[in-house]
């Protein structure tokens, strides 16, 4: 044997074959093979193999090793390091490594992670009033041209939202959502030096109110199984009654429910617990219980009384689906006109108890709806869409409805008006198309304490139907009017005094009324993502 070519067998020594207290894979591979190589070396037939064919079979071996080695290794990283994540490992194979300079993974955003959620909500129309007249808004922020103007029209956006949520853990979620609302009676012109003055430009414009703004603990009741899905919300939030009749009509941008077209609204800064009431799986019953202010989120709170509402939904036969199925509903609300310490207190009350009845697939709805309520609807109330420049205190000098605005003053003011309304509204499916028929239908009494007919009692009523392009975008065309049921009876001077002594000593004759009605139709879309 060559004596050059054994000299190289024994001092070949790979570098794993020199760490002995650690044998990997590798180390085993490569001893493997060397084992095989000087076998054969010692071979009667390799004595006359030339040095050249040697130094090639050297080669060849020591490439087959390091071949060896390298997938060892390979397999050995792959064991000791994390698996890609999900987008990583989306990546083409092309793409670089997009390391940050420390060598450690780059850190994902919250909003990657799905911690941070936005969604839009937009409402819009053009109405056409062909009768105009007093009466509340139809929809929030919209208000018509008084009597005599028929005809008037516009193109309006009464409500859009940008909602951000916030949930850094599972437990909690922090919510905050702007809503533009139409400026009107803000300040007036304003001096600029001496001699000049700068016109106001705000009435009209749209501005940005903060609408919601609240935490939610999602979980404190967690474990247990009747109510483990309930809430804690602390914040400007939704009352118990509004937001859950909007969700069971699912026409919000089309009519405003009872109590909210009246005086009650959607949103008020406090305190609430909530959720559902499992029973095998199974919802039986949903509450809402809360402690808010007396004002509502877009008015100023002057007031140290605050007050409570609370709305119980029960479903004797259970239900799968929140707001589904058969339900009797009761909502209670008890609190006070917002008035400063130092002013003697009114106190209000509302009510409102539903049966109501909505397939499993929400195609077909029925709902009906008696409401009562003490010192709850006031003039502001009822001419909040449009009125009498008199009952406003905008009159310099008396309107032909200055009269009327004083009858309407005494019968909603004092400190014992009560209410008394009924309600049915609902919805159907045509067939399988994505058209709904919808209706809505509501009679409303704003003082029973009159004696006679009282010219204030109204009927509105909806009719339309809804085309539901697909899961964010709604078009409808309805018919809506606010009738007084009483137009063509006034009060009397007997009717009068028990309300204003002054006002009816003022006119024996009593007083006309002079409330026209009014009719809109809509065009209304919704968009929400």
């Amino acid at each position: 044997m060559n004596a050059e070519y054994l000299r190289g067998i024994r001092s070949f020594r790979p570098d794993s074959l020199r760490r002995p207290k650690r044998r990997s894979a590798a180390t085993t591979a490569i001893v493997a093979l060397l084992g095989v190589s000087a076998a054969s070396g010692f071979a009667p037939a390799r004595a006359e193999t030339t040095d050249a064919s040697v130094i090639q079979t050297l080669k060849q071996q020591v490439q087959q090793l390091q071949s060896e080695i390298d997938q060892i290794e390979a397999r050995e990283a792959a064991k000791a390091s994390p698996a890609p994540s999900a987008a990583a490992a989306a990546q083409p194979a092309s793409m670089p490594s997009q390391a940050a300079p420390s060598g450690k993974p780059e850190k994902l955003s919250d909003l990657a992670l799905g911690k941070v959620k936005l969604s839009a909500l937009f409402f819009g129309d053009y109405a056409y009033y062909s009768k105009t007249g007093f009466g509340p808004q139809f929809l929030t922020q919209l208000n018509q041209d008084g009597p005599g103007n028929n005809g008037f029209n516009s193109f309006d956006v009464t409500r859009t939202y940008l909602n951000f949520f916030y949930t850094p853990t599972d437990a909690v979620t922090l919510r905050v959502t702007p809503n533009i609302y139409r400026q009107v009676d803000v300040s007036g012109a304003t001096g600029n030096g001496k001699n000049s003055g700068i016109a106001s430009s705000s009435n009209g414009n749209l501005g940005f109110r903060l609408k919601y703004a609240y935490v939610e603990f999602n979980s404190p009741f967690k474990g247990s199984a009747a109510f483990g899905k309930d809430k804690v919300t602390l914040g400007q939030t939704t009352n118990p009654l509004v937001d859950w009749e909007e969700g069971l009509t699912g026409r919000r941008y089309i009519y405003l429910t009872p109590w909210n077209y009246l005086s009650l609204s959607s949103t008020y800064s406090g305190a609430t617990v909530h959720g559902p009431v499992m029973i095998g799986g199974r919802e039986y019953l949903d509450y809402h219980v809360g402690i808010f202010n007396t004002a509502s989120f877009h008015a100023l709170e002057v007031s140290e009384k605050k007050q409570a509402m609370a709305r119980v939904t029960w479903y004797p036969f259970g239900t799968d689906s929140d707001r589904t199925g058969f339900g009797v509903t009761a909502f209670g609300d008890y609190g006070y006109v917002t008035k400063t310490p130092d002013s003697p207190s009114t106190s209000l009350d509302r009510w409102a108890f539903l049966l109501h009845y909505q397939t499993l697939d929400k195609r077909y709805l029925i709902a009906a709806e008696y409401d009562l309520g003490r010192n709850a609807f006031s003039v502001g109330n009822l001419f909040s869409g449009a009125g009498p420049a008199d009952a406003l205190g905008l009159a310099s000098t008396p309107t032909p409805y200055a009269n009327f605005s004083s009858m309407a003053s005494a019968i909603l003011g004092g400190t014992n008006t009560h209410q008394e309304g009924f309600d049915v509204f609902g919805h159907a499916q045509i067939g399988s198309s994505p058209f709904y028929l919808f209706g809505f239908f509501q009679q409303f009494k704003p003082n029973t304490h009159v004696l006679g007919a009282n010219p204030l009692d109204f009927q509105r009523t909806v009719a339309g139907v809804s085309y539901h392009f697909n899961d964010h975008l709604d078009f409808a065309l309805d018919d809506q009017n606010l009738t007084f049921t009483h137009r063509n009876t006034g009060m009397s001077a007997a009717a009068l005094a028990p309300l204003s002594g002054s006002l009816a000593a003022a006119n024996p004759n009593g007083i006309a009324n002079v409330l026209t009605d009014t009719n809109v139709i809509f065009l209304n879309l919704q968009y929400s993502y």
